[in-house]
């Protein structure tokens, strides 16, 4: 049986042209977020860019409380415990001075193990966010299968060519979950939330569910790592990471159903969310002034030892 094999993390460092999220066809140009835009009926002027002392480029959210950004844990450490970065600047859309955030929480559970499902952290602003920014919450119930509305500022690229441009736009897209981390196929944590870039095709289809109508489906891409996927106006899932599928741990990926035996968002690969359900808890006992006791709380220590293998590609 074939196994989902992790191979690039969508982390992308400050170079070349600014772009981000993965199209069907052409340039993403259609994907770029305007100052203001509400996509289905969410306000994304709380997703946010964050740049880290370590060079290190993400995505991320803000919550409700106007003063916590919900991210990706890889984005920040290695693992709960690990040494983070001294700062992170967070940009908000239509604002060129960032806000500044020197404390971090990191999931307790957090291994920096690929598709374990408590890939998470939260960002402490140093002040509270501007007032024009948008505070998000948790969505908690069951997901029907329904399009998602995927945002970030990662690299852009279409299904054809792959991923192909640099980290800073804002850009947004729609897909959906077709299974979880639980699926025997993936081996993953049940937290895991996955979908496939499959253009409404059969070809293209690597989980068993053709997406046809959505007709300019989206994937995630290097730099999207944090950012939030929204469903019925609250986030459901953080952007994890991609694969593809390989018939050995450390194969090329299998086509079909991929387009390329390369792992870089072409049609037929897949992407995962962490999904914010099991943690509610967790996130929501961070947002408060005084955070809980039980979580990592890490205070301007040096920017080392990010991230391990590259054997998989992450959307930060």
């Amino acid at each position: 049986m074939l196994r989902s094999f992790l191979l690039l993390t969508l982390v992308s460092l400050f170079s070349g042209s600014l772009r981000a999220i993965v199209v069907g066809s052409g340039d993403g140009s259609s994907a770029v977020v305007s100052l203001n835009e509400i996509v289905d009926g969410v306000n994304l002027n709380g997703v946010v860019e964050l740049e880290s002392s370590g060079g290190i480029g993400c995505s991320g959210s803000l919550l409700s409380d106007g003063y916590s950004i919900l991210t990706a844990g890889h984005c920040i450490t290695s693992s709960y415990g690990s040494s983070v970065p001294s700062y992170v600047d967070v940009y908000f859309p239509g604002l060129s001075s960032p806000n500044t955030v020197t404390t971090y929480y990191v999931d307790p559970l957090w291994t920096g193990a690929y598709g374990q499902g408590n890939d998470l952290a939260i960002l402490r602003l140093n002040q509270a966010a501007p007032s024009s920014a948008a505070g998000y919450s948790l969505y908690t119930g069951i997901y029907n299968g329904s399009p998602i509305l995927l945002a970030g500022y990662g690299q852009t690229g279409n299904g054809t060519t792959g991923i192909n441009g640099g980290f800073g736009t804002l850009r947004q897209g729609q897909n959906r979950y077709d299974t979880t981390g639980s699926d025997p196929r993936l081996e993953w944590s049940a937290n895991m939330l996955v979908g496939d870039f499959d253009n409404g095709t059969d070809t293209n289809n690597a989980l068993g569910s053709t997406d046809s109508d959505i007709p300019d489906e989206v994937d995630l891409g290097l730099g999207d790592s944090g950012g939030p996927s929204f469903y019925d106006g609250e986030i459901i899932g953080v952007h994890d990471l991609g694969a593809c599928f390989s018939a050995t741990e450390s194969g090329p990926c299998t086509v079909p159903p991929s387009l390329s035996t390369g792992d870089n968002s072409y049609f037929g690969q897949l992407f995962a969310d962490t999904g914010v359900a099991a943690d509610a808890s967790w996130i929501e006992s961070e947002e408060t002034p005084e955070p809980a006791s039980s979580s990592l709380v890490v205070l301007g220590l040096a920017a080392a030892g990010f991230f391990g293998s590259r054997g998989s590609r992450r959307p930060s």
